[in-house]
């Protein structure tokens, strides 16, 4: 009797009002990802109001989601110019525009299950992007049962600007944050590595993304920011490797200095972006803190865990609660709290004394779109053993290699090991002059304590190469790979290595040699 009288009800409402409640009702089936619901009812209400303001913007922002920007500019002016309609029309008619402006002139690659948006000048980006993609979703299937329910769209963007002007983050919130990447409207938008300073891991950036992309699908867009940043963090390397805690040592020195302090930075604080936060040493403590949570409760109950924590939240339960019965015991977050406190203590991490963390910073908009990364982006404070690099560098223009060894040696003593730069420019100019034990024994300490830096991944390679050491090589380029794409000595010591390699598949060895010449041109 009631469903009737509510039909009743709503078919005395005029058009336009009854366009606008089931548009609504269309919209929340978008924003909770039920997409095969609601492109359904999406079809019914194009059958039933096809020409009323609301109809128009729920198509506007199927569109949208779809990444089909400029029809979903116009769907959205047009039921604008129909009725006033909310703020959010314009709104999101703006963002669909500027998105349109951001793209119009990208490449697209496409795989099973992705559609890869790029610049050209980033087209060595494209293969390795989509394998990394495939692979992070076998992954995810394994782990939390995720499979996409129809392509997800990826774009890389060239910088904080176009990254910006894509979502509804303000280009100094992203620049201040280092903040690289972003998913929602159920698509990846992702920064160009060429547009950082020192390049950053944008591979395990991607598979970062498509974690938030299935607990989004997962769980209707219900989960919050730290459930959301824990989980994508947790299991970005699953493309790669298996489940596990790993954090790099930089992560490790913040979350051990605000152990010592007591200043760890609540879930709440974390909302409703982690690139809302005041600093970037901010930002890399709040993804330590949520990784380890995650890594608590994974160490309880494996993917199971997961998996019914997610379950919880999609059904509507509180994430906090949904954790606490997941990890078991009483199930109170209480208790929960005190077991993540307890396991962050137990995993022994030190402050690093001299450490200079690797904290994501983008390049200077003068840099120019074709540039690349490079170590003498370094903002570091060398202090007095600044004169030794600069000296160094000049030896080294000249061509003087035995020299710049020298001065280099001289500001490497001086600075200390934790001052990578020497470290790095020593491996280099002790390969060039042969000193291949030299350069692997100055650069060894750097692939640990700086993982995410492109050039000692590239010089341990390189250094492995040397000796014969294949395989070896092949690994610690493709490290450097997953940073920095853009060093034509990367590919050109890959397509090397790959010639030496007896089982090496030809595309992998001929994809090396395709982009060593188009890199270094």
């Amino acid at each position: 009797m009631k469903a009737a009288l509510g039909l009743l009800l709503l078919l005395a409402l005029p058009s336009a009002a009854r366009a606008a409640g089931e548009a609504a009702a269309v919209e929340r089936l978008y924003s909770d990802w039920r997409f095969a619901e609601a492109d359904r009812a999406l079809a019914a209400l194009l059958k039933s109001h096809p020409g009323e303001p609301a109809t128009l913007a729920v198509r506007g922002y199927e569109r949208f989601l779809a990444g089909d920007f400029r029809v979903a500019a116009a769907d959205y002016q047009a039921a604008i110019r129909h009725g006033a309609g909310p703020a959010a029309w314009r709104e999101m008619a703006r963002l669909a525009e500027a998105s349109a402006e951001v793209v119009e002139d990208a490449l697209v690659r496409r795989s099973p299950h992705f559609v890869f948006h790029f610049a050209a000048e980033d087209k060595v980006l494209a293969d390795y992007g989509l394998e990394t993609l495939e692979a992070a979703v076998k992954a995810l299937a394994d782990d939390l049962g995720f499979a996409p329910a129809r392509p997800i769209p990826v774009h890389i963007v060239r910088g904080s600007r176009e990254l910006a002007r894509m979502t509804m983050l303000s280009e100094e919130e992203i620049e201040r944050t280092g903040t690289v990447a972003v998913s929602k409207w159920s698509r990846i938008m992702l920064t160009s590595p060429r547009a950082m300073r020192l390049g950053y891991e944008w591979l395990d950036s991607l598979a970062h993304e498509v974690v938030h992309y299935a607990v989004a699908a997962l769980t209707h867009d219900r989960a919050p920011v730290w459930l959301q940043e824990g989980l994508a963090k947790f299991l970005e390397h699953r493309w790669r490797a298996p489940a596990g805690l790993s954090l790099h040592p930089s992560m490790q020195h913040h979350l051990a200095k605000a152990l010592a302090s007591g200043k760890l930075i609540g879930f709440d604080a974390m909302h409703p972006s982690m690139a809302k936060l005041p600093r970037a040493e901010d930002a890399a403590l709040a993804f330590a803190e949520v990784t380890t949570a995650v890594a608590c409760l994974f160490a309880r109950g494996h993917t199971a865990a997961l998996r019914q924590a997610l379950a919880i939240v999609r059904d509507g339960g509180d994430a906090r609660t949904a954790v606490a019965r997941a990890y078991g015991s009483t199930g109170s977050w209480a208790d929960f709290e005190r077991a993540w406190r307890g396991f962050m203590a137990g995993l022994h991490y030190k402050t690093l004394p001299g450490l200079e963390p690797v904290l994501r910073k983008y390049r200077k908009k003068t840099a120019g779109p074709r540039g690349a990364p490079s170590e003498d982006d370094a903002s570091s404070n060398l202090g007095a053993a600044d004169r030794f690099l600069r000296l160094g560098n000049m030896m080294l223009l000249r061509n003087r290699l035995r020299p710049a060894s020298v001065e280099y040696e001289k500001g490497y003593r001086l600075a200390g090991k934790s001052q990578w730069i020497f470290a790095v420019k020593l491996g280099r100019t002790y390969l060039a002059l042969g000193s291949v034990a030299k350069a692997g024994g100055v650069i060894a300490p750097l692939t640990t304590t700086y993982p995410e830096l492109p050039w000692p991944h590239l010089i341990a390679g390189q250094a492995a190469l040397a000796r014969g050491e294949i395989r070896d090589a092949v690994a610690s380029l493709l490290a450097a790979l997953a940073i920095n794409p853009f060093d034509p000595s990367v590919h050109c010591s890959l397509a090397d290595a790959y010639r030496r390699l007896p089982d090496a598949p030809t595309g992998k060895r001929e994809r090396a040699e395709r982009d060593c010449r188009e890199t270094s041109r």
